[in-house]
């Protein structure tokens, strides 16, 4: 309860109410500097910190089934390595059938490239147990660098950030292709309105982030974007 945090993924197309698809399970790094390491710079740590995040990776598949013990929608961030941990094989086999059936894998498009080949076996582990696998912290300066059909991924998850609104517009060719091809995009990071108007126009309604966060909470003041 003080380390773990979710936050909701949610479709909103356009004239129509925020529809909530799945929710994002991820260990804090603000409760973990706060209580464990209260006089460490977490991310300069370098190389270190990588190391510190797999084992946090093993903590999380570990305590799953507690955290979402009916396995309902949802997405986990992992480390392409975490995938060929103990703690990550008696997950997977921790219930009969399918058991990914509902759950996203998340995996950054850096550590992607840095783990290829393992990527690949990895990304064939969960599909073949009914998962699915995103890449995650795209910079829409970096988008199309990489030939994201190639990775068989369902989920495309950018982070929006400043320069964004000028960045994005510029690629709705590429968008448009990948999106033919079977990609969702996801807009993560939001903190305002322009990033919701911005991804509809090019055809994005998966959003997420602090500002998606306030217009859960408050249905009342909640407003259709157009």
């Amino acid at each position: 309860k003080i380390f773990v945090q979710d936050q909701m993924m949610v479709d909103i197309k356009p004239d129509q109410p925020p529809k909530e698809l799945m929710k994002e399970y991820f260990i804090r790094m603000d409760a973990l500097k706060k209580h464990v390491f209260p006089n460490v710079e977490l991310r300069g740590m370098g190389n270190l910190f990588n190391q510190l995040t797999i084992t946090l990776d093993r903590v999380l598949v570990s305590a799953f089934d507690e955290i979402n013990p009916g396995r309902m929608a949802c997405s986990i961030n992992l480390n392409v390595e975490s995938v060929f941990t103990k703690a990550f094989e008696e997950f997977i086999n921790k219930k009969e059938g399918a058991s990914l059936a509902n759950i996203v894998f998340e995996f950054r498009q850096e550590n992607i490239l840095q783990q290829f080949d393992e990527f690949e076996l990895a990304a064939d582990m969960i599909t073949k147990k009914g998962g699915v696998v995103a890449v995650d912290a795209i910079f829409p300066e970096t988008l199309g660098l990489v030939n994201l059909h190639r990775l068989h991924a369902t989920f495309a998850k950018i982070f929006w950030r400043p320069g964004a609104e000028e960045t994005l517009p510029a690629l709705r060719e590429e968008i448009k292709n990948m999106q033919g091809q079977g990609l969702i995009f996801i807009l993560a990071r939001l903190d305002d309105e322009m990033g919701i108007k911005i991804g509809q126009d090019l055809g994005i309604t998966v959003f997420q982030g602090f500002y998606i966060d306030d217009m859960l909470r408050e249905p009342s003041a909640e407003t259709l974007i157009t």
